[in-house]
């Protein structure tokens, strides 16, 4: 899957003069460069793709509306017919005295990894067209993100990790995210989050696991249930195994527990489920052991060996996670949840969750076990796993990210709960915000860590934007290796291995540029014509730059305004342009011709495109240029007139 994402790097913009003369005057106006900001219509807002269980042939959309009376998707394949799929409201909410019905809708029978276009709303009041990929059938080549708590810094931090993410990986199928997405479950936060997200969350999947904020001020979770729509694949009697057990006989233990068991089929609901995307299962746990959502509004009484709640629950979603890991047919496992098992920072300890998953991860060898909630960084290895050869480990990986504003200080070197339970820390950081770049591809995974912010008293060395922290996955033969950076895994019997190092490719920029000199464009002395003033004259040259990695399209357009000189004006409108190319190595392409208003039309006093490259284009410099035409009626006044020719890129 990808989204278009905005460019990088945009120059700051200059200015230059256009000018003519009208009966022995001259207009004058300026260029300048602008990305306006996308927006959803006033109706439609929170647009978000989320996983089904197989995401090759299935779809899920929600979205929140202001209008009560129903959803709808549309959907059809790229360039396609579009089919109509109805929405289920799933709650309302308030935001500053609106009221929003929150939708969900789930497209099914898609073709794997094709290429497809929806909006949602209903009547006139529609979301834009998105694009999305469906996933492939099995194994193919992608990355997704891992971020941990956003929660502090909603609209500062956030939207700024996001949009390096999406910069240094901007064909990212998706984002896992490691709880605490928010700091309090009010609308205003969930705003902020999703606002921060951007179009990665209508355009990618969306993998959440929900942290312990979720549940503050929120204790059943209805924010969460409203905004994502998750697979109902989630524990119950019949993947629990003989865990399932305790729930039967007479005994009080029996029935609270099945009154538990009862209870955490809507708690588990949407908080507790896995995906298959192109052969990895994305399995998400739900680590907060709040009792105030763990018990059900009426519990049986018991005297004689009650279930502890906390720990009844832990291990419920133990007992289904090795059900369905036992039965995964993927090549490659990541699990997320919230509260680490290895813990990181000073103070904070599960030994319930360790106890009763860390066995499960170990046992099916799971590939990454992703994690938040301590605000350091952290990342290593149970110390049975270990392979005797510095560098290289064989089990699961365990990580702790920070993707906030929130900074706390990590728990000693030499005594942590990674040292006192047996595990090794490789990596470890604080006072740094951290996104991660996941790759999978074929024999293996590349987990990168990179700089996203960083606190003036972090101790870390590394800048905003370096890498952090890096390892490889490798699976031949039924054989897993972890190895550091620079370390390459064990060669099997019979093998010869070629090896060859490729740089990472800088993420590339668009720029641009004015040329001609001191920036005036002078289309000199208007000339009478018959019922009209005519002048001519050429635009300075625009220079536009793109080497972004696999050159998304680009245009660049301009509409100029009132032309006014000492409380006389004529409108932009009889200013007309020719575009044509003075250079392009850079699979450019002129826009239309736009005759000069004088006879009928608008001119350039509407947005008309100088210049554009479509998806795909060549890496490289096009030079964008017009042959400009002013016609004026003859019963403008003389004078001096200026006006401004402002130029919009999108990219």
């Amino acid at each position: 899957m990808s989204s278009q994402q905005p460019k990088r790097g945009v120059r700051r913009p200059s200015r230059t003069v256009l000018a003519a003369a009208v009966v022995g005057s001259f207009v004058a106006g300026a260029l300048a460069f602008a990305v306006p900001a996308s927006a959803e219509t006033a109706n439609v807002s929170r647009v978000i793709l989320t996983p089904t269980a197989t995401p090759n042939d299935s779809q899920n959309f929600t979205w929140r509306s202001t209008d009560a009376g129903g959803g709808t998707v549309q959907l059809r394949p790229a360039g396609g017919d579009a089919v109509t799929i109805a929405a289920h409201a799933v709650d309302t909410s308030n935001l500053a005295g609106v009221d929003y019905t929150h939708y969900s809708a789930t497209a099914t029978g898609l073709s794997a990894d094709t290429a497809y276009e929806y909006r949602v709303g209903t009547g006139d009041e529609w979301s834009r067209w998105r694009a999305f990929r469906s996933a492939a059938k099995g194994a193919k080549p992608f990355e997704f993100f891992y971020y941990g708590d956003a929660q502090i810094g909603l609209d500062s931090t956030w939207p700024a990790v996001v949009a390096a993410a999406n910069a240094k990986s901007p064909n990212a199928a998706g984002s896992v995210h490691a709880g605490d997405l928010i700091d309090s479950s009010t609308q205003v936060q969930w705003t902020s989050w999703f606002k921060g997200m951007g179009e990665s969350a209508a355009t990618t999947q969306v993998l959440a696991a929900p942290g312990n904020h979720e549940y503050s001020g929120d204790s059943a979770l209805r924010n969460w249930k409203m905004n994502f729509e998750y697979p109902a694949n989630h524990p119950n009697l019949t993947t629990i195994g003989a865990l399932a057990d305790r729930a039967k006989g007479d005994t009080d233990a029996a029935r609270q527990t099945a009154a538990y068991f009862a209870h955490w089929d809507n708690v588990a609901k949407e908080t507790v489920y896995f995906s298959d995307f192109q052969d990895v299962r994305f399995i998400t746990l739900n680590a907060t052991q709040n009792l105030g959502y763990l018990r059900p509004a009426t519990l049986p009484t018991c005297a004689v060996d009650c279930p502890d709640a906390a720990s009844l629950w832990v291990q419920f979603q133990a007992a289904w996670l090795d059900h369905i890991l036992a039965n995964n047919p993927n090549k490659w496992s990541v699990v997320t949840f919230h509260q680490p098992v290895y813990s990181t920072s000073t103070g904070r300890d599960e030994p319930i969750l360790r106890a009763n998953w860390v066995p499960v991860f170990e046992k099916h060898n799971i590939d990454l076990v992703l994690m938040g909630h301590d605000h350091t960084y952290a990342r290593g290895f149970k110390n049975s796993d270990a392979s005797g050869t510095p560098g290289i480990t064989n089990g699961p990986v365990y990580a702790v990210s920070n993707s906030g504003a929130k900074h706390y200080t990590l728990a000693p070197v030499d005594n942590n709960v990674w040292t006192q339970n047996g595990a090794t820390q490789v990596r470890r950081g604080q006072g740094i915000t951290t996104y991660q770049v996941i790759s999978v591809n074929g024999d293996t995974v590349t987990y990168r860590s990179y700089v996203a912010e960083k606190i003036a008293s972090s101790p870390e060395p590394e800048k905003v934007g370096d890498l952090y922290d890096t390892f490889t996955i490798t699976k031949r033969g039924g054989v897993k290796h972890v190895t550091e950076a620079g370390i390459e895994p064990p060669v099997a019997d019979g093998e010869q291995r070629f090896k060859v190092t490729v740089p990472e490719r800088a993420p590339g920029e668009l720029v641009w540029s004015i040329d001609g000199g001191n920036g005036v464009v002078d289309l000199g002395t208007a000339k009478e014509s018959g019922d009209h003033f005519a002048a001519t004259g050429s635009l300075n040259p625009v220079r536009v730059t793109d080497t972004r990695i696999d050159g998304p399209q680009w245009s660049l357009s301009g509409q100029v305004g009132d032309f006014t000189s000492a409380g006389q004006t004529f409108s932009g409108k009889y200013l007309g342009w020719t575009p044509f190319l003075g250079g392009n190595d850079g699979g450019a392409v002129p826009g239309a011709e736009v005759a000069s208003g004088f006879l009928a039309g608008n001119g350039l006093s509407q947005s008309a495109t100088l210049g554009s490259a479509p998806v795909g284009h060549a890496g490289g410099s096009a030079v964008l240029r017009a042959g400009l035409d002013l016609k004026l009626p003859v019963t403008v006044a003389d004078g001096t007139y200026r006006a401004t020719l402002t130029l919009t890129a999108l990219g």
